[in-house]
């Protein structure tokens, strides 16, 4: 089975519509000055940072953005230095440099410096292409990306691999900090239990995955599998896109290890079920349910940073923080009340919000914002701050005519969509135009916000989101 290597690019890439590249030799000189930059090393010899920077970059692919200021100074190329945030962001989009994602105890996380695979000099080690048989794991058959003709160039590869660092945690060497990345190859952590090594040999990209004995099953799990021959083949042909080859290539697999595997022992690829496992259909992941998972996410981050630093800027007097102010107020925030008919109302805090104002039992001290909700928030605003009122009071629509564009009614907004989007949602999935329009919504309430506070970071907060979401998207 052939694939020809064919991709329609992305007309809108938020990132980059504000400014239009009219030279494209400009950004390959800018590349050439990178590349072929030789150290500038410091007069003392004490100083070990710089020097220590380009080993990194010239032998391990490592590039810092300490070494892009020495390299791009003002004095020899101010063109580069002025524009060099937006000529990193084409070199990332165009997969020729990565930012690598690693584990950390909070999750994944972004490393602050650029891995650029065409500068791997070093040799991958043996055991790292032809590890020993270890009974604690259990491999896929090698998936073979074999390319007609028998050419591949090498910058191919290198994109790929740079695709692949955008999108996977590069692994480790056992205890040290090294990444797992050569000339030629690089180990990738798929989850906890998966790993993928990706290795180039002659005209054949080679995938295997292997996966930790953790339980009864002897082999890789197949759907995940399934989505990294997916993800490799996207960017196989985004990639050859780019650089307007018109190559082809043919899936085989081998049962063999990879130290064995040779193009005349390879299988067509429906002898093996594993990289080609039928998902359900309910459980595809659609525009809809991306639309759903971007707006949710903007709300959690971006409006739930919004509505923490109003509550902090509106402290009650005399208290000189909200901490002081809520732990004065707990008795209101988590008693009943009685009406004047006698009638009992139900605490402003539910009991769950309770144990997450007050994890101390005696209620001694209140736990940090960013530790509340988007409903807890609106409670704590409306009940506890400073923040007057919207035009027609709390627990309305605030008029778009005319607009009400205060504090309080970009508050009850947030409120508003976020029950609209994620909580009240019956299945998780919002069309397109609904996204635009709540997209556009949210938007205007962060201006607002930012109208009044005086402070501009969430609306570049709100953008960034929407960048980084929708490459999520593209490579699903």
């Amino acid at each position: 089975m052939c694939y020809t290597a064919t991709f329609i690019q992305q007309n809108d890439i938020d990132i980059l519509r504000d400014n239009i590249l009219l030279d494209p030799i400009w950004l390959i000189d800018a590349l050439k000055s990178l590349i072929n930059a030789q150290p500038n090393l410091p007069e003392n010899p004490a100083d070990s940072t710089v020097s220590q920077k380009w080993t990194d970059f010239k032998e391990k692919g490592i590039l810092h953005l300490e070494l892009v200021d020495t390299i791009w100074t003002k004095e020899k190329h101010p063109e580069l230095h002025a524009n060099k945030e937006h000529i990193l962001l084409i070199m990332e989009q165009l997969n020729i440099i990565a930012k690598p994602r690693v584990f950390s105890e909070i999750g994944e996380k972004v490393e602050n410096y650029f891995l650029t695979p065409c500068m791997l000099r070093q040799e991958s080690p043996r055991e790292v292409i032809f590890p020993e048989q270890d009974p604690r794991m259990v491999s896929a058959p090698v998936l073979c990306f074999v390319f007609t003709g028998k050419f591949l160039p090498p910058p191919i590869f290198h994109r790929l691999l740079a695709a692949c660092v955008a999108h996977w945690p590069v692994s480790k060497k056992k205890e040290s900090v090294e990444n797992l990345i050569f000339c030629g190859c690089c180990v990738f952590d798929l989850d906890l239990f998966h790993r993928l090594t990706l290795h180039c040999r002659n005209h054949i990209v080679y995938a295997r995955i292997t996966r930790m004995v953790v339980d009864e099953a002897n082999t890789p799990d197949a759907k995940l599998c399934t989505r990294v021959r997916r993800f490799i083949a996207l960017n196989l042909s985004k990639i050859t896109s780019y650089l307007g080859q018109n190559l082809h290539y043919k899936l085989c697999f081998s049962f063999s290890s990879l130290e064995d595997v040779f193009e005349d022992d390879l299988f067509d690829f429906s002898l093996c079920q594993v990289w080609f496992a039928e998902e359900d259909p309910d459980a595809t992941i659609t525009h809809e349910h991306m639309n759903y998972a971007r707006l949710s996410i903007a709300l959690v981050t971006v409006c739930g940073n919004a509505m923490r630093e109003i509550l902090l800027s509106y402290v009650p007097a005399p208290h000189t923080s909200i901490y002081q102010a809520i732990l004065a107020n707990k008795t209101n925030l988590t008693t009943k009340t009685q009406t004047k008919r006698g009638q009992w109302q139900n605490a402003l805090l539910s009991y769950d919000q309770c144990q997450v104002v007050f994890p101390d039992p005696w209620g001694r001290y209140v736990a940090a914002v960013d530790q509340f909700d988007i409903t807890l928030l609106y409670t704590l605003i409306r009940t506890i701050s400073t923040v007057p009122p919207p035009m027609i009071d709390w627990g309305f629509d605030p008029p778009f005519e005319p607009r009400d564009t205060s504090l309080a009614a970009s508050v009850e907004r947030i409120r508003l969509y976020r029950n609209h989007i994620s909580g009240h949602s019956p299945h998780g999935k919002i069309s397109q135009e609904d996204f635009e329009d709540y997209w556009h919504k949210i938007e205007a309430v962060i201006h607002d916000i930012e109208h009044v506070i005086g402070v501009k970071v969430f609306s570049v907060e709100l953008d960034k989101q929407r960048r980084r979401v929708i490459s999520i998207y593209e490579a699903c």
